[in-house]
């Protein structure tokens, strides 16, 4: 049989000499062969002193007799993970400090537009984005998954945590030893072999206040023979909704403004006596006509209001301009400077209430894994996994009639006209109606691996290895109700309730028949969402889109030692590797004829990209045993790779590694990375949004304008734009991929670490210095910057940059734009990573410490050469500190485990230039402060609680093993602390603080496991 020295039997020894090369945060293990392979009947002590096996390295493809390992590792074991009560892959990687301090993709962000689509969760190091950290599965390339045109991050649903054994982290640049996406780091999920027998687990965990529930039931099973081994397991994970109203700091999006000079609460109570909460405006409807002859305002059915609310007088504000009397049975609400009109603003929805803070989700996977042994030197291996995740989003849509389809179809901005037979008004007016609208996915992922591997007796011993991988996401996906753009339009139209040849045509087919008086807009019936069944059938739509991504690859490596230097053997690694990619996304066939209305849609997205490298590795003993140079290692990787769509590349990587005594030991990697554009950024589907001239073209009124140069400005007259330019319908912005102008990202990383393990005390402790610089950054330039470029470029008019959108020759309105996928950005991520481990054995049982710690220093990023850098360090989403504290003692059977989890202060008061601006919703508030005193132009002056608390998060349990049982349970959070509060304009939901904070709360977990 093949050597099968590998998790049992050099364990101990693994572990020990592991965290003190790398100080790694829990027991390190060295990342066994790429292969899953049975181990051997388990050694005694002694025998484990003699056999240590050389084993690989995350980070590295060749084999060491010595575990260390120049780049700095993070490895969480699924056994910490369990004892803090973690059973979702994505909750493991998205707490490790290398990710806590960024944003995260995550089942929080219902109704955002996300990389992988909704539902999708993946992990983003350093802050350089969930794209420039690659995800490999037992140290190869795992293929995406995920729904619409923007797969192609790993998504972490595939992988549950019954499966982990543990995950490494390498911390730096890998790109020369893994290829594309490893520029801020690599995540290696390794999933468990060493299984003989059955396995059952249950896990339950339940939040205090309800909602956000999770559960777990797997079944794992394994046998090892004489010649080789086999294991599977099945595995059910369910996430139960959290919704909006289940929290109170969720369920209302209350302004939360301070005074500017007394930091007391200055917003106003809503009707019950409580802070108004704004959270979906509906049921209402606007004076459509330009400021100047509008009258009304907003206004809303009395029939709406609480019986026996007395409405504030005219002088208090609910009448309209010039004195004009209300229309009979509304009200006026909202209006500046009338404080009185904003308690009873109509912002309350169940739809809003039952909206989803955390959506839920099901997944099961089922995996396979076995390999036999053909003669004593070679092995034939297998992995099947398979995984289906159904996720869903609760959430809420609005029916309006004002928007930038339609102006740009009619030419001028327009509502529900005055001669509409449903506008009873006499004047154009906006109607706004809210209903439900669900999302839902269902991804089907599928991976095959097989390979061949074996040793040869030359050199002193060589191994090889030659596999082949498959993986394909098979996804449907639905993005709740829509509405007809074509039936919008024909409802909405001037002198007539319907009709069937609307202004832009008539695209799915309608006849008016179905609907002859059309909608009663204004009713306080459909204003509430009550829309009959003929009104919906005739107006919404529901389609399902389909999204499959096939990834497939071959590689094959040899490892082994050169020759002998008088330090001790050059060991070297060669292989290459072919791989190719292929995404297919079809939306429905109403997103495809651009016949949705208020909602951006979308083309289809279908592109392919294959790639051949090459790569070697060596390893070079310097100097051993002399005086301060106890060893002297350098490690030098190379990697030659070629795109065909964009061409070649090459990548290099040097690591030092320099044990000086027992006690101390430098590290230090240079190397440089690449990322090939990723197959959404190549092949986008157009995706149609609309914004504002004044927001997008700097040739709007640029004689007023205080951040054009001279140079745009000069441009734009020499074009014949009167600089006094106002006015225009909406611009029409296309998201689409930049396949033939996009090029790779290009990227330096550097790390510097000292180690100290004395012997005097079982300790570990690592200060690592680590720095990224990213060139070329691969991301949309956005509307307003590709037009900037533009107008500021020296060769104006021949820019690449203007030949991205259009200009109407005689209104000099910006038709449409084109925000490609461009090489645009540089981002420069600088931190220090402290890491210690402390052990100490007491008679009584031992007491473990671990503990991570990261300072970021920078998180700059430059969008041109010659733009302002923006420095996002210790802004909201981007705290300059997170850390771990984990704390264990273990006496006999049981474990007793205490757990911190800290995300330093945020603040945004410098990216916004202050804390106090002017809203003019608090203008004329008693005892208020004007613009006049605090230095501002207009309207009054308010505080804006633009930062987020220092956080601690506190986690207990206790775990009792029994022969074939484990009990465990334990508290999360265990002083249910809540997410900071911030104020309107934050990113938040309600009034808590998105992304990296627990939206649940207080919860308690218990884990039942058997074996047999």
């Amino acid at each position: 049989m093949l050597d099968r020295k590998l998790l049992l039997g050099s364990t101990v020894m693994a572990g020990f000499a592991a965290a003190l090369a790398v100080a790694t945060p829990a027991v390190s293990w060295a990342q066994t062969a790429p292969a899953a392979q049975a181990p051997k009947p388990a050694t005694t002590a002694e025998e484990e002193e003699k056999e240590v096996e050389a084993l690989v390295v995350t980070g590295s493809r060749i084999k060491r007799t010595e575990f260390t390992s120049s780049a700095p590792i993070q490895v969480i074991t699924a056994e910490q993970s369990s004892l803090e009560g973690l059973v979702d892959t994505t909750d493991i990687l998205q707490q490790s400090t290398l990710a806590s301090g960024s944003f995260q993709w995550n089942n929080q962000l219902t109704g955002y537009v996300t990389n992988g689509g909704p539902g999708g969760n993946s992990v983003s190091l350093r802050g350089l984005g969930e794209q420039r950290t690659l995800v490999l599965l037992n140290g190869r390339r795992a293929g995406p998954a995920g729904v619409s045109g923007r797969v192609g991050p790993f998504d972490l649903n595939v992988i549950p945590s019954s499966l982990i054994e543990r995950v490494e982290i390498l911390k730096d640049g890998a790109s020369s030893i893994y290829g594309s996406d490893a520029v801020a780091g690599v995540v290696n999920i390794i999933t468990k072999t060493s299984l003989d027998g059955f396995e059952a687990n249950v896990y339950g965990n339940k939040s205090f206040d309800g909602g956000g529930d999770q559960y777990r039931v797997n079944l794992a099973w394994g046998k090892t023979f004489e010649r080789g081994y086999i294991n599977g397991a099945v595995d059910y994970f369910e996430l139960k909704a959290l919704k909006r109203k289940d929290r109170d700091d969720t369920a209302c999006a209350s302004d939360y403004l301070l005074h500017p000079t007394t930091r007391q609460p200055i917003d106003y109570l809503g009707l019950n006596g409580k802070v108004k909460c704004y959270n979906l405006p509906n049921a209402y409807v606007s004076d459509a006509r330009p400021t100047a002859t509008n009258v009304y305002g907003n206004l809303m059915p009395i029939a709406n209001l609480p019986a026996g609310f007395v409405l504030p007088t005219a002088a208090q504000g609910n009448i309209g301009a010039g004195g004009a009397a209300l229309p009979a049975g509304w009200a006026r609400w909202g209006r500046a400077g009338y404080p009185a009109t904003f308690p009873y603003a109509p912002y309350d929805s169940e739809l809003y209430d039952n909206s989803t803070t955390i959506s839920p989700v099901k997944r099961t996977t089922v995996s396979l894994n076995g390999g036999y042994d053909l003669t004593p030197n070679i092995e034939i291996y297998g992995e099947f996994l398979w995984n289906r995740r159904e996720s869903e989003q609760i959430g809420a849509g609005q029916v309006f009639q004002s928007f930038a389809q339609l102006n740009t179809l009619l030419g001028a901005p327009n509502n529900l006209p005055a001669s509409n037979p449903n506008n009873p008004f006499g004047f154009p007016v906006t109607t706004v109606s809210a209903y439900a609208s669900n999302a839902y996915q269902e991804v089907n992922y599928t991976r095959f691996l097989g390979g061949i591997r074996g040793s040869l007796d030359i050199l002193g011993g060589w191994d090889w290895d030659l596999y082949a991988q498959y993986s394909k996401s098979d996804a449907t996906y639905n993005n709740g109700d829509r509405v007809y753009l074509d039936r919008l339009l024909a409802l909405n139209s001037p002198g007539t309730a319907c009709t069937n040849t609307p202004i832009g045509g008539n695209v799915s087919g309608f006849n008016c028949s179905a609907l002859p008086a059309g909608i009663p807009w204004t009713s306080a019936r459909v204003l509430n969402g009550q829309f009959t069944d003929a009104e919906r059938a005739f107006l919404f739509f529901s389609e399902e889109s389909n999204t499959t991504y096939e990834h497939k690859y071959v590689e094959g490596s040899v490892s082994g030692n050169l020759f002998t230097l008088p330090a001790g053997p050059l060991g070297a690694a060669f292989g290459f590797q072919i791989r190719q990619e292929e995404i297919d996304d079809k939306p429905g066939p109403v997103a495809l004829a651009r016949n949705m209305a208020l909602f951006s849609s979308a083309g289809r997205t279908a592109g392919s990209d294959r790639v051949k490298e090459v790569f070697t590795e060596f390893s070079i003993p310097v100097v051993k045993g002399l005086p301060g140079v106890e060893s002297f290692d350098i490690n030098l990787s190379g990697r030659y790779s070629d795109y065909k769509s964009y061409g070649s590349s090459k990548t290099y990587k040097v690591g030092l590694n320099w044990q000086i005594d027992s006690s101390w030991r430098i590290r230090a990697t240079q190397g440089t990375s690449f990322r090939a554009p990723a197959l959404y950024e190549q092949y986008l589907g157009a995706q149609t949004g609309y914004q504002a001239q004044s927001v997008v073209d700097p040739c709007y009124d640029y004689a007023n304008s205080t951040t054009n140069t001279a140079r745009m400005s000069a441009n734009c007259a020499l074009q014949g734009i009167p600089n006094n330019k106002l006015g225009g319908s909406s611009v029409t912005v296309y998201s689409i991929g930049g396949a033939g102008v996009v090029g790779p990202e290009s990227a330096l990383a550097r790390t510097v670490g000292v180690i100290w393990t004395p012997s005097f005390i079982d300790l570990s402790v690592a200060v690592d210095y680590f720095e990224f610089d990213v060139k070329d950054e691969v991301r949309q330039f956005g509307a307003n910057n590709i037009l900037r470029q533009c107008y500021d470029a020296p060769d104006f008019p021949t820019s690449p940059y203007c030949s991205l959108f259009q200009r109407d020759a005689v209104s000099h309105d910006v038709l449409f734009v084109n925000n490609a996928y461009v090489n645009v950005a540089r981002q420069v991520n600088r931190g220090i990573d402290l890491t210690t481990r402390y052990r100490h054995e007491f008679d009584f049982g031992t007491f473990t410490l671990d503990t991570q710690f990261t300072w970021q220093l920078q998180d700059t990023t430059r969008l041109l050469a010659t733009a302002t850098e923006i420095d996002d360090n210790g802004s909201t989403n981007e705290p300059d500190f997170t850390g771990q504290i984990n704390a264990r003692f273990d006496r006999g059977d049981w474990t007793v485990f205490w757990g911190v989890d800290m995300i330093g202060k945020t603040s945004d008061t410098e990216q916004q230039a202050g804390d106090v601006f002017p809203y003019t919703r608090y203008a004329n508030l008693p005892g208020g402060i004007n613009s006049t005193n605090c230095a501002l132009p207009t309207g009054y002056c308010v505080y804006y609680k633009q930062y987020a608390e220092f956080m601690a998060y506190h986690d207990v349990s206790v775990r009792r093993r029994m022969d074939d049982w484990t009990f465990a349970a334990g508290i999360q959070n265990v002083f249910d602390e809540r997410p900071p509060a911030q104020s309107n304009g934050q990113f938040r939901l309600g009034t808590a603080a998105l992304n990296m904070y627990d939206m649940v709360g207080r919860r308690a977990f218990i884990s039942i496991s058997k074996k047999w």
